[in-house]
């Protein structure tokens, strides 16, 4: 995913690889300028400026090393395709991925490794363990998780809160973009932007509020959105993972957030976050307000 701090010093990870064919922010390109890739007030602000007496350069290359990060889970959670694939196992990703996360990774160990030749066997593995729909044995969206007394509108509310982040930092989803809005490899990629836009702040001379702002709306999205699950789903797809890479990747996702949490002063959810039971009521009245056919992966597998 090409994004305006790609020029910025830092470490391996800066822009050398390029990203995956597919992006779910089109509109966030390497092309925009200062004006459009300036960073955005949504209204939340913190008393304290973030980083306020930090060494403008190193942080800038930690954000950036941060973006990397979330941007390789973003593509290694996505549906499986080839092309991904492949840049995910080239060996110039495999170096800025393992420099990454040596700078942000909290010495959790080292990170997985795609190898090219395990394409099929981990395709076949996703499949297995998130299924075809969003109720699979490890659903991998948001709002299956939690909030088992919501009412009946908590989900196409939640899914609608969520679009209305992506699109307060000048985010819209592709029109083809083939997951919902509460899709982890969807929040992963929003967070990759939000990293690479603080960097983009950092750079700056002098560094303006823009760094505060993106720090405040990771701080925010971390609370009340991934940071509330993402320890839950890895902790099940670590126990339910049949293919090395996916178990591997579960403990990075769960390490890394973990991390962003503690650095951003947010507390993780519990690791022990149930599932939301399945109301075939309320799953008969998504299905007929076309939220289920708008969004794939809503829908329930056939009997």
């Amino acid at each position: 995913m090409p994004i305006p701090s790609d020029n910025l010093p830092g470490g391996d990870w800066g822009a050398r690889p390029t990203g995956p064919k597919r992006s779910v922010f089109p509109n966030y390109a390497a092309t925009a300028d200062a004006e459009e890739s300036e960073p955005q007030d949504d209204g939340v602000r913190t008393t304290v400026p973030a980083a306020a007496t930090a060494e403008p350069s190193a942080e800038a290359a930690r954000a950036l090393a941060r973006s990397f990060v979330y941007r390789v889970l973003a593509a290694a959670f996505a549906d499986p395709d080839a092309d991904t694939w492949h840049w995910l196992a080239s060996a110039e990703t495999g170096t800025a991925w393992a420099n990454a996360w040596t700078q942000v990774g909290e010495g959790t160990g080292p990170v997985p490794a795609f190898r090219e030749e395990e394409f099929e066997a981990f395709r076949d593995a996703y499949a297995a363990v998130f299924g075809h729909a969003a109720r699979g044995p490890c659903p991998i969206n948001e709002i299956e998780y939690g909030e088992p007394h919501a009412d009946p509108l908590y989900q196409p509310q939640r899914l609608a809160d969520l679009a209305g982040f992506y699109r307060a930092f000048g985010m819209e989803l592709a029109e083809q973009a083939d997951e919902r809005p509460d899709h982890l490899s969807v929040e992963l990629e929003f967070l990759c932007v939000l990293t690479a836009k603080e960097a983009w702040a950092w750079s700056q001379q002098p560094p303006g509020e823009g760094t505060t702002i993106c720090r405040d709306a990771q701080r925010k999205f971390l609370r009340e959105y991934l940071g509330r699950w993402a320890p839950a789903f890895a902790r099940r797809l670590a126990g339910l993972a049949a293919h090395p890479t996916l178990q591997a990747l579960a403990g990075c996702l769960a390490a890394f957030v973990t991390a962003e949490c503690r650095r951003l002063g947010v507390e993780p959810g519990p690791a022990h976050l149930g599932l939301r039971p399945v109301d075939d009521a309320l799953e008969r009245l998504c299905d007929s307000c076309g939220l289920a056919s708008a969004l794939p992966g809503a829908v329930r597998p056939p009997a």
